[in-house]
C-alpha cells in the first residue's frame, strides 16, 4: 500500500519550486510502459504546460487538484478555445476526465 502524505506532497512541491520548469512529478506506477500511469504532479506558479493531446495510443486522462488551482483550456483543431475552466481544490470543479484525443 502506498501512502500519500502531506509531508510527501510538501517535499514534492518544494522540489518543483526549486526546478527550472517549476514542476515535478511523483510516479505511483511501477514502470513507464504500464497501461495506466498514475502520478502526482506538483506544478508551481510560473510554469506553463503546452497544449497537447494523448493521441497515440489514444488514451484518456484524469486530473484532480488536491491543492492549489490552474486554468485548463480545451482547443479544437483550429486552436479555437472550446472550454475554459478554473480547476481548484477548493472550488466546485476540482477534477476532470478527458476523453481520448482531447
Amino acid at each position: 500500500m502506498k501512502h500519500i502524505t502531506k509531508h510527501i506532497l510538501n517535499v514534492l512541491s518544494a522540489e518543483a519550486a526549486a526546478s527550472p520548469r517549476k514542476r515535478k512529478n511523483l510516479n505511483l506506477h511501477d514502470r513507464m510502459d504500464d497501461t495506466v500511469q498514475r502520478l502526482f504532479n506538483a506544478i508551481e506558479p510560473g510554469t506553463y504546460i503546452r497544449p497537447h493531446r494523448h493521441g497515440y495510443p489514444s488514451t484518456w486522462e484524469v486530473v484532480y487538484f488536491v491543492r492549489g488551482s490552474a486554468v485548463f483550456l480545451v482547443f479544437d483543431e483550429t486552436e479555437k478555445i472550446l472550454e475554459h475552466l478554473e480547476l481548484a481544490s477548493r472550488k466546485p470543479v476540482y477534477g476532470i476526465e478527458m476523453l481520448p484525443d482531447t
